[in-house]
C-alpha cells in the first residue's frame, strides 16, 4: 500500500468536480493518511480545477483539463494541465486575511489555501498549456485514516 497513480480526464465544467471527488475516494484505497490530508487533497483540488474553469478561458468552447494523481509513500504529485490563459500561481501574492473582510479585495484566496496545503508547487507553460505540478508529503505510517 501506498503506491498511486491515477489520470483524469476533465472538461471546463464544474460538474466534472464530482470525478475529482470520486478519484480522491479511491486513493483510500492505495494510500495510507489521514482523513484530515484527505480533505486537503480534496480541497487543492477543487480550488485548482474551479480557478481553472471559471477564470481559465476566453471563450465558451469546451476544454480538456487533464489531472494526474501520482503518490509514492511519502510524497502525492498532483500534476494539471490545461489550454487556458497563462496563468501562474506561484507568482501571485498571498491576500491580506488580516484586515476586515469588507475591506479585502474579492479573490486570491483560492490560491492561498492551496499554496498553504502543498509543500511544493511548479508551473510553466509548454506547448500552449499551462502545466501546474504540486507535491504534498503524506505519512504513510499512519495506521489509518482518523477523524479530525
Amino acid at each position: 500500500m501506498g503506491y498511486f497513480n491515477l489520470s483524469i480526464k476533465l472538461k471546463n465544467r464544474l460538474k466534472d468536480l464530482e470525478k475529482i471527488r470520486e478519484a480522491v475516494e479511491g486513493m483510500g484505497a492505495s494510500i495510507v493518511c489521514t482523513n484530515r490530508k484527505f480533505k486537503e487533497i480534496d480541497l487543492i483540488l477543487e480550488e485548482l480545477f474551479t480557478n481553472v474553469v471559471n477564470h481559465g478561458f476566453n471563450d465558451d468552447k469546451e476544454h480538456d483539463i487533464d489531472i494526474n494523481l501520482s503518490c509514492d509513500a511519502d510524497q502525492l504529485e498532483i500534476r494539471m494541465e490545461d489550454d487556458g490563459r497563462p496563468f501562474d500561481l506561484t507568482s501571485k501574492e498571498a491576500p491580506d486575511t488580516t484586515c476586515a473582510i469588507e475591506q479585502r479585495y474579492i479573490g486570491g484566496l483560492g490560491i492561498h489555501l492551496i499554496k498553504h496545503f502543498i509543500d511544493e508547487c511548479e508551473y510553466f507553460r509548454e506547448k500552449d498549456k499551462n502545466i501546474v505540478v504540486l507535491k504534498k508529503r503524506i505519512t504513510s505510517c499512519e495506521k489509518s485514516r482518523e477523524k479530525i
